[in-house]
Order: structure tokens, then sequence, then C-alpha cells
């Protein structure tokens, strides 16, 4: 077992993303490929993804761009997992650059 998320043993071969997870609270925008946008909350970080909070009733496609006020550009990303309101990205960047 690992560390302890909210006061529940984290198992660390389930927490799969390279680097250190921040908390952070950070209004965004899910830019779908057709266009359509959605709100959403960034919950989380690492150097190569994040946690994300949005509607359990926007279904996220695979791959979209996450659009973060006050950022001189849009992030490509990919769906890991989705579930209830929570879902899981990775950057999705050219060559793997983080």
């Amino acid at each position: 077992m690992g560390s302890r998320a909210g006061g529940v043993p984290v198992d660390a071969t389930v927490n799969r993303r390279d680097g250190e997870r921040r908390d952070v609270l950070i209004p965004a925008t899910i830019q779908y490929p057709d266009g359509d946008s959605v709100p959403c909350i960034v919950r989380d970080m690492s150097p190569t993804g994040a946690m994300l909070s949005v509607s359990r009733r926007h279904r996220l496609p695979l791959t979209f761009t996450l659009a973060v006020p006050g950022h001189d550009r849009s992030y490509p990303v990919r769906r890991v997992w989705q579930r209830a309101d929570a879902a899981a990205i990775v950057l999705d960047l050219p060559g793997g650059d983080t």
C-alpha cells in the first residue's frame, strides 16, 4: 500500500500518473472536436495529466482540447477514464512532450 487519500490507503499500482499530483481548483473548458464545449474544473494536476470534474451527462470523447483561462494556448488531451462526475486525462502532445 502507498500513501493515504482522504484517510483511505491507496495502492501505488493504482496511481499510474508520472510525477506528484497537486490539488487545484481551476475552471476550464472542454472543447469537443465538433466545436461544442462544456465547462469543467481541474481538480488535481501532475506533470503529465489531470483529474477533471465534469457533469456526468457529458460523455467525453477519447481526445479533445482543454482551454484554461489565462493560458495563451489550449492543450490537446486524451481521456484515460471517466466515472460519474470525474475524468482522468493525459496531455496528448506530439512526440510525448509534456
